[in-house]
């Protein structure tokens, strides 16, 4: 069949395999989008566009007359999407294991509001710590699973989150201090672990690899929060979505953490009862 006989004898079967296509390409654009690469989506949209627009051309036209530009764009959406598949290949690689038998450390670990909240505790007294005695500190806390080259790039811990264990890992003379610190839920999933920096020109300079680090995790990972810990002035900082926020205090990365948990403190009730 001719593109010109597909779009002139539109049936039932054509109106499904449309809808598939349209759904195929919204998880392919929703995938982009959650890797905040929403320009390359838009990019590869319009050459797909562009395809559909000159075949649609061909297809009503006599003499072919768009053949070499249809010949060009099928090589360059060829070409994009092999360099696509090299540079995610790591988030493809994990989609399909999440698709069939779950690695241990992408187990969903339930945790009640009163756990999440001594987790929340345990984090901040462990940075407070290290902003206190100048030790520099990486965690990044996760609602999903992380790419399996993060994870495997680290030593596996499956522990439950504590301040000391926190601080010990980051102790200078443990071998993992130099990697992140992977939290999930209430559990330490992963230390040690080597994160791709952020390629952002514009970050002051005073900013060290953990920062970049920091930036480069959220930046493709929206629902990953980094809390960071400056080894040279002892500054605590917070970095979502690709944004950092230095200055941290004590009670700003209680609220962040609890933010990012979903949870809420629940203030203690005021005692009415008049004294007699």
């Amino acid at each position: 069949m001719s593109f010109h006989d597909y779009l002139i004898g539109i049936n039932l079967s054509i109106v499904i395999d449309i809808l598939i296509a349209v759904g195929l390409g919204f998880l392919i654009f929703f995938f982009f989008y959650r890797k905040n690469s929403l320009r390359l989506a838009v990019i590869l949209g319009g050459m797909f566009l562009a395809y559909l627009i000159v075949s649609v051309i061909n297809a009503f036209s006599k003499n072919n007359s768009l053949y070499l530009s249809k010949v060009m764009l099928q090589f360059v959406i060829f070409f994009v999407s092999l360099i696509i598949a090299v540079v995610y290949q790591s988030e493809f690689k994990s989609a399909l294991s999440r698709m069939g038998k779950p690695l241990e450390h992408e187990q969903a670990y339930r945790s009640t509001d009163d756990e999440l909240l001594k987790v929340v505790g345990e984090i901040v007294k462990a940075a407070q710590k290290c902003s206190k005695n100048d030790i520099g500190a990486l965690i990044i806390l996760t609602r999903s699973a992380l790419p399996e080259i993060i994870i495997n790039s680290g030593v596996l811990l499956n522990a439950l989150v504590s301040a000391p264990l926190i601080e010990s890992i980051f102790n200078k003379y443990c071998p993992l201090h130099d990697g992140a610190l992977v939290v999930k839920g209430n559990r330490l999933i992963a230390a040690g672990c080597f994160l791709q920096i952020s390629q952002e020109i514009k970050l002051d300079k005073e900013l060290g690899t953990r920062h970049r680090a920091a930036l480069g995790i959220t930046e493709i990972r929206p629902d990953v929060l980094a809390v960071v810990v400056s080894e040279e002035t002892g500054i605590i900082s917070v970095a979502k979505k690709g944004q950092l926020k230095r200055y941290i205090t004590s009670e700003i990365l209680q609220q962040e953490l609890e933010a990012f948990y979903g949870i809420a403190r629940i203030a203690a009730p005021v005692d009415r009862i008049k004294k007699r």
